[in-house]
């Protein structure tokens, strides 16, 4: 093919692109939907649909004044621009069940999925375009002396068309959106040139410019840790006086004995597990015996297939294996073997292959997906053998909601949620709670607040707290309750020493 022949189908496609981008999503969404179905495009709808525009608008620009750089860059930039704005779209919808979508469907898929789609094709239909297009003189060529190019009639009903559809949103984004300040509806009513229902909104605009972040409502800050304490950017003050709880004391724990452990890691939890200590430290894992000696250790690879956070806490599962879990609620199922696969079990963790498993049946790691807490980090585990339990911690998005979620053991599924009932104090929330540790007793939940220095008895049949207990503020950064001996044992990290302290 020559490269006057090359040119010319060039500037055609060209010309077909960015006419069909304008045509095709542009034209059905302004002029069908909107008009004939009254749907009434939210912000981000408005801001796809333009970016769509604006590359159709950059293809006609190089068919008539030829290809010069800037147009081939703003074609990138507003694809780009476009994909972001899609993605962030399709992310706040892509979690909901089956057909619980936003908006207008077409074949089954909404319509800010359908953005998706059509960005990346203009990808594609670019890299297309560009890979049989002729030498870059070539298509230059064509642009006569005045700067442009003649245009034939084809592309200049093209043209024609195009700006009528450009107009058309105009007014359509005139009648329903407003002029600036204005910033459009989250969730637009329907289209109407009936005044009475019209609402412009700038509520929008008002809000995203109080704070930046590109986390947004995700931007919640790491949890409390022994190992490493977030006080600070929590937004959370940590007291240690009972009086100050959101609930009053009923009762209260006295101090039997206290004893230093002879343990060089900040231990973050710590239960009795089986006739023996069960310990954690970040991503490290103690196996000890009755005298704290360390009998089994692994060090965990936090990053392998799901990404677990540092370890809140450690529960037996089936009859023979352990589960792990990371404060953003992935979790480990592990077993000892001394003589594990140290090959297979490499992928799970850094030391301690050779005695532990990860991989095999019924072991491996999960996801826990929750609802009313999807927003939060835990710092607590504890099971009654069939569900698995864990409570919410304040954050510095969210100070007030508590949440408990309830897990079943065996497929490690979401089974319920719920905020206990309580009888709090004037202007208290549970939020004011922050769980370190819970332990599962005859049908109730001890659960061990750091702050304010409480447990909560909470009844898991009647899904409220009938109790609650106080422990002494001596005891600073209350990090693990378990039983051993039928006594009570309280593990807190305080000036540099893992104290455990027995109460009566």
């Amino acid at each position: 093919m020559s490269e006057l022949r090359k040119t010319k189908l060039f500037y055609g496609l060209m010309c077909a692109a960015g006419f069909l981008i304008i045509l095709l999503p542009v034209g059905i969404a302004n002029f069908y939907f909107g008009y004939i179905l009254k749907d009434s495009p939210c912000t981000l709808c408005w801001g796809q649909r333009e970016a769509m525009i604006f590359i159709g608008v950059m293809a006609l620009f190089i068919v008539r004044y030829g290809m010069k750089a800037r147009y081939v860059a703003m074609l990138l930039i507003m694809t780009a621009f476009g994909l972001w704005q899609s993605f962030a779209h399709y992310g706040n919808h892509a979690h909901r069940d089956l057909d619980q979508g936003f908006g207008l469907a077409v074949f089954g898929i909404h319509t800010y999925f359908w953005a998706e789609v059509v960005f990346w094709a203009v990808v594609l239909l670019l890299g297309i375009i560009f890979f049989f297009a002729p030498k870059f003189e070539s298509i230059n060529d064509e642009v006569g002396k005045d700067g442009y190019r003649e245009l034939k009639k084809p592309a200049l009903i093209a043209f024609i068309v195009s700006a009528i559809i450009i107009a058309s949103n105009l007014f359509q984004a005139f009648v329903s959106t407003g002029l600036p300040p204005h910033y459009g509806q989250g969730d637009p009513v329907r289209f109407t040139l009936n005044k009475k229902y019209i609402i412009w909104d700038d509520s929008g605009y008002k809000n995203h410019f109080k704070k930046i972040s590109f986390l947004g409502k995700r931007d919640v800050k790491a949890p409390d840790y022994a190992f490493a304490p977030a006080s600070k950017k929590l937004g959370v003050v940590f007291d240690n006086n009972p009086s100050n709880a959101p609930l009053n004391i009923d009762n209260f724990l006295e101090i039997t004995n206290k004893e230093i452990l002879n343990f060089d890691k900040p231990i973050n939890s710590i239960d009795y597990i089986r006739g023996e200590f069960v310990i954690s430290s970040k991503w490290e894992v103690f196996f000890a015996d009755s005298n704290f000696k360390t009998t089994r250790y692994f060090q965990l690879d936090p990053y392998f297939s799901a990404t677990i956070d540092p370890i809140i806490g450690i529960v037996p599962f089936m009859d023979d294996k352990y589960m792990l879990m990371g404060s953003n609620k992935t979790f480990l199922r592990f077993a000892k073997n001394d003589n594990a696969d140290e090959t297979l079990q490499y992928a799970d963790f850094i030391k301690g292959n050779d005695k532990f498993e990860g991989q095999g049946k019924n072991l491996g790691r999960g996801r826990v997906d929750t609802v009313r807490s999807k927003f939060h980090h835990i710092a607590s585990v504890t099971t009654d053998g069939k569900y698995i339990y864990m409570a919410t911690v304040p954050n510095n998005k969210n100070s007030k909601d508590f949440v408990i979620s309830k897990i079943l053991a065996s497929d490690r599924m979401l089974s319920g949620e719920f905020t206990p009932k309580a009888n709090l104090k004037d202007g208290k929330t549970l939020g004011d709670l922050y769980i370190t540790s819970m332990l599962y007793n005859d049908g109730k939940i001890f659960a061990l607040s750091k702050n304010h220095n409480v447990i909560v008895i909470i009844d898991l049949a009647r899904e409220e707290i009938i109790e609650t207990i106080s422990f002494p503020s001596e005891i600073k950064n209350a990090r693990s309750l378990f039983i051993k001996d039928n006594m009570l044992n309280i593990l807190s990290y305080q000036d540099g020493k893992n104290i455990l302290y027995t109460l009566r």
